[in-house]
């Protein structure tokens, strides 16, 4: 049994994007994604994995092969990593997303990030 306090993953983006891992198993990797104010998590896929976004602070638009869906604080959007994914934070703050991949796919998508 772990507990996290998922405050203490919030971090302000020195550049664009600071992500913070929670958790990393084979199976599966956790992590607070912090978005600053007009940036956006570039298109990309995820192969054979599956995600789950869940918008902690802020607004986003997530573009899923092209189709716009707007996400709000305590909503949770499933994509398949097929998809292709983009992130827009289109708040006037930081957008706070917890995602977690299954199974975990890249070892690069498992580690702390700051873009």
């Amino acid at each position: 049994m772990n507990k996290f306090i998922i405050n203490d993953y919030f971090y302000e983006p020195q550049g664009k994007i600071a992500k913070r891992m929670l958790f990393k198993s084979d199976n599966v990797i956790a992590f607070v994604l912090n978005i600053a104010k007009g940036e956006m998590l570039p298109g990309h896929t995820h192969l054979e994995s599956t995600l789950f976004l869940q918008v902690m602070e802020g607004n986003a638009k997530v573009v899923t092969d092209g189709k716009e869906t707007s996400l709000q604080v305590g909503e949770l959007m499933q994509v398949d990593g097929q998809e292709s994914l983009q992130v827009i934070n289109t708040g006037e703050d930081v957008l706070r997303l917890y995602v977690t991949i299954s199974p975990m796919g890249s070892e690069a998508f498992a580690t702390d990030a700051n873009v």
